[in-house]
């Protein structure tokens, strides 16, 4: 005998074989029954948003070098995306001749790496113009420029080379008419040019700004060797807070010693402690794998104002563009920063005001 049903709403007794109550026209199934579908497919777009969720989080902390076993493991899972370019001269004139929309749209104002022999350098106002060696039936002309600065170690050897010498370099792509030129390069490949990229040398604009304001004011004392400057995203490159914090130190020319360094790093913050000038100190920064906690200096500054310092570590950010922005710390009295400050906010530098802590926005 057939179990009866009766209906959840009415109470009146329901056909076995239906769903729906013939006397108040009721559905007897709940919103699951009805939608067997519901949940496996809620479950797939939740598994979905995770997976992006994860790769997203690993392009931002994977380490940038094209080299590293798990930025070529991520590059291969999304498909080459942002790939390090690595090109010849006649790859590239070949890519115009094959398609010029899309090669402008891949070359231009990129910057990349280009490996060719020489066919003739020149000289001028310390820049080597160097011409890559390329097809004589072509038009396509492709050129080098390397700036002494950049290139300072390597810049007199490099100047010497012979017609025939194959070199590599990184640089900035432009083409003007059939003229493809690679501006600021550094001699080396993507290994070489990122270790430059991310050294603490204090950046070469503002450096001449600070030693052009200090021919209008004698007074200001800060020299280049008190400032160092370097990517917000440092600690994606192999350094570590051990290795910012001996540059700090250093810039202070030996006045503020830390010492005894260690990191400790949880889910979400990193605990350093050190030892400044013979006092143990803890120091949280947000842990975001590879962007600089500014909060560090500010750290610092606490405990050299407890000692009475005179001078303390000031920061400033200045913005390049979406992918660059430079981390400059100058170790100076409040009478220098003042000054400098009102330099800067009269420059066409785009550089923020230095400060001593995370509330003060200026001096």
């Amino acid at each position: 005998m057939k179990e009866e049903k009766f209906c959840r709403h009415c109470g009146g007794k329901l056909d076995i074989n239906t769903n729906r109550c013939l006397k108040c026209g009721k559905e007897q199934r709940d919103f699951l029954k009805k939608h067997p579908l519901f949940i496996p497919v809620v479950c797939v777009v939740l598994l979905i948003c995770i997976s992006i969720g994860i790769i997203f989080y690993g392009i931002n902390s994977i380490h940038k070098n094209s080299d590293s076993a798990e930025y070529s493991k991520l590059d291969s899972l999304l498909g080459g995306l942002w790939d390090n370019i690595s090109t010849t001269p006649e790859e590239i004139i070949q890519s115009y001749k094959d398609d010029f929309e899309e090669s402008e749209s891949k070359y231009s104002y990129t910057y990349l790496e280009i490996t060719g022999k020489i066919q003739s350098i020149e000289e001028n106002d310390k820049i080597l113009k160097i011409q890559l060696q390329t097809d004589k039936k072509d038009d396509y002309k492709v050129y080098c420029y390397f700036d002494k600065e950049d290139n300072d170690e390597v810049y007199d050897e490099l100047k010497n080379y012979k017609q025939g010498t194959e070199i590599t370099a990184v640089g900035e792509f432009e083409r003007k008419g059939k003229v493809l030129n690679i501006n600021y390069c550094i001699l080396g490949d993507w290994d070489t040019y990122y270790a430059f990229d991310n050294t603490f040398q204090i950046d070469v604009d503002l450096e001449d700004l600070i030693e052009s304001a200090k021919k209008n004011d004698k007074s200001i004392a800060l020299k280049k060797e008190n400032i160092m400057s370097f990517d917000y995203d440092i600690l994606d490159y192999s350094y570590s807070y051990e290795d910012i914090l001996d540059n700090i130190s250093k810039i202070s020319g030996g006045e503020v010693e830390i010492t005894d360094i260690d990191e400790e790093t949880g889910i979400i913050n990193t605990t350093i402690t050190m030892k400044i000038n013979g006092k143990e100190t803890s120091i949280e920064v947000e842990d975001g794998d590879s962007i600089f906690d500014e909060n560090l200096v500010y750290q610092i500054n606490k405990v050299l104002k407890e000692n009475n310092s005179e001078k303390m570590f000031y920061c400033a950010v200045r913005e390049y563009d979406d992918d660059l922005n430079l981390i400059n710390i100058a170790y100076s009295n409040e009478s220098d920063i003042t000054k400098i400050n009102k330099v800067l906010n009269k420059s066409n530098l785009d550089i923020s005001n230095f400060k001593k802590d995370a509330k003060s926005t200026s001096i």
